[in-house]
Order: structure tokens, then C-alpha cells, then sequence
């Protein structure tokens, strides 16, 4: 899985500091430093990012260009305030696609499993030519292996579909099916009456953590004393027979050492003692719960719904689809 989010924000810290160096450097850090989004891969309408220091008004920055985009975001990532030494990085990203007939429900397979799926027939009596204008054909080598298109309703995105044998990487296989588009033209681009389509729906609520990037020293001038502190991507994402759409959000942050803690949950020692006194008049080493009033059990933690875990780095990294 990738998602543009988090090189969105990568992009942003590093038009203001320059490639980001680490110690030692992580190699997804590179691959980070070497990616190049801009407005040809991700409309700037379609996304909000920014990086800088809390003292420089960066929250008050994106809490302003978001939802002066996206007036029903609901940000879980974005803080409310930072203090003025902490960085901060933030990136955005939502757009939606609808087809404008859509398609039919269908039951379809994947592997060993039936799934609710979409196409073109949804009756005995053929193929909706409204449904099947909607399908163009960009290759197609056998029927394992082929790249599609959904038209949607914006001219200037393209749902595209390649049922093809993974490479070694999953940017090595974008780059692959990226390849075939336009192979075709004339009625072969076309997807004929007696030609079936059947796609599954998809649903997805992933966060990552990427791990690598978390509590490693920054290295420049600039951000001398810095490390991040957290870094993560959440992507929703959906395909169905109405259209397409996703929203990612991201956030790399070096924020001041956390609140100190002082909740006593382990044995510990009590002492009552005179002011200036060399030894206690009252010691007390406490290590079970026969001195206190015991409430109950402690309950077990709450896993948030809908969070998934696994992820994958930016393109080139993780493992191909498939």
C-alpha cells in the first residue's frame, strides 16, 4: 500500500530543511528524500501539507488551508496546538470519484472466496451500454492479464485496474502496468457485449507507523536536538460499483519530552521523616494490595474499531502485490 500523505509532508520538511539526515540514516529516509510528488502526481486542490516550528503559527497554518478545502474533514492526526520549538509535519489528501452510471452488483471470486463484487450485467438481458462506456481497455494479454479503466467523473483522474503478475517491488509494478496504458485503440478498446467485467469491492482502514523514522537524532543546523517523535499514516480507501475515493492523513512530529508521569502502579516505599533527620521515624515497603481498598479487576485495554495495522513504505519499498 502507498498513499501520497506522508511523502506529501516528507516534501514539505524537506523544501524547508534541505534532504533530511538522520543517525544513523534509515534507508526509507533516502527513499523519502529521492521521491518527487509535486502538482503533476497530486493536485494541490485535492491535499493539504506544511512543516515548520510551533512558534512560526504552523498549526494555525493547516488548521486554516484544511478546512478551508475540506470543510467536513474530521483530522485525527493534526494537533490542536504545539509548542513553539516542536516540528511538525502534516499532510492531507482526499478525493473522491464517482461513475456516473453506476455499476451492477454482482457476487464474484477472488482466490478460494466469493465476494461481493461490481460490473456491467446486472440483468438477463445484457450489458448496460451506459455501464460498459464507462470500461475502456487499455491492454490485454490473456485473461489474467489485462489493464482497465473506469471512467469517472473527473476528467483528469483515471480508476485503473491491472490484473498482472507482481514484480519484485510494488513501484516496479505500478511502473509495469503504468507502461500498458493505450496499448489498444479503436473497438478493441471497447469492451464488447459478450465480454464480461466483474471486480470486487474493496473497503480499507490502515494506519502505519513507520517505525524507522521514530527516535533517531536529526542531523543540520536546524534541527540539532530533534527527533521524531511520532510519524504514521491512516489511509480509508474505497472501490465500489458507485465510484472511488480516498483520504490519508499523516504526521511526522519532534515535539519536548512527554508530561512527567506519577501514578504509582508497582511496590514502592513509604517514609515518614523529620526534616534534617538522618533516618526515617516510619518506614514502609508496599508490594501487594492487602493495605488498600481494592475496587476491582483492572479492565482490559480498548483497541479503537476500524484500525488496522501493517504498512507499506513509499514506492519501491514493502512487499509487491500479490
Amino acid at each position: 500500500m502507498f498513499c501520497a500523505a506522508f511523502a506529501l509532508a516528507w516534501e514539505q520538511l524537506r523544501a524547508r530543511f534541505g534532504p533530511i539526515r538522520m543517525d544513523p540514516q534509515p534507508a526509507l529516509a533516502d527513499a523519502l528524500n529521492a521521491a518527487t510528488l509535486g502538482a503533476e502526481v497530486v493536485d494541490p486542490a485535492w491535499s493539504v501539507s506544511g512543516a515548520g516550528f510551533g512558534g512560526e503559527g504552523i498549526v494555525e497554518a493547516l488548521q486554516a488551508e484544511l478546512f478551508s478545502k475540506f470543510p467536513d474533514a474530521k483530522p485525527q492526526y493534526l494537533p490542536e496546538a504545539v509548542s513553539a520549538d516542536d516540528l511538525l509535519a502534516y499532510g492531507y489528501l482526499s478525493k473522491v470519484l464517482k461513475f456516473e452510471t453506476r455499476f451492477a452488483v454482482r457476487e464474484g471470486t477472488f482466490k478460494s472466496s466469493r465476494v461481493r463484487a461490481f460490473g456491467v450485467n446486472g440483468s438477463p438481458f445484457g450489458a448496460d451500454p451506459a455501464r460498459r462506456a464507462q470500461v475502456v481497455v487499455h491492454d490485454w494479454a490473456t485473461r489474467d492479464d489485462f489493464v482497465i479503466e473506469l471512467v469517472a467523473d473527473d476528467p483528469d483522474s483515471r480508476v485503473l485496474i491491472a490484473q498482472v503478475a507482481p514484480a519484485e517491488t510494488l513501484a516496479a509494478t505500478v511502473a509495469s502496468a503504468i507502461a500498458r496504458l493505450d496499448r489498444l485503440d479503436g473497438e478493441a478498446r471497447q469492451l464488447a457485449e459478450d465480454e464480461p467485467l466483474v471486480i470486487p469491492r474493496l473497503k480499507l482502514d490502515l494506519e502505519g507507523v513507520f517505525g524507522d523514522l521514530i527516535g533517531r537524532p536529526l542531523l543540520g543546523e536546524a534541527l540539532r536536538g530533534k527527533r521524531f517523535g511520532e510519524a504514521k499514516q491512516r489511509v480509508q480507501f474505497h472501490l465500489n460499483e458507485g465510484g472511488a475515493g480516498a483520504t490519508s492523513e499523516a504526521v511526522l512530529g519532534s515535539y519536548g519530552p512527554p508530561p512527567r508521569s506519577f501514578w504509582v502502579t508497582a511496590p514502592f516505599l513509604v517514609l515518614l521523616q523529620r526534616r534534617g533527620a538522618s533516618a526515617p521515624y516510619l518506614a514502609a515497603w508496599v508490594e501487594s494490595t492487602a493495605w488498600m481498598e481494592v475496587l476491582g479487576p483492572v479492565p482490559p485495554p480498548v483497541t479503537p474499531p476500524g484500525w488496522g495495522a501493517g504498512w507499506g513504505g513509499p514506492p519501491g519499498y514493502g512487499a509487491p502485490p500479490g
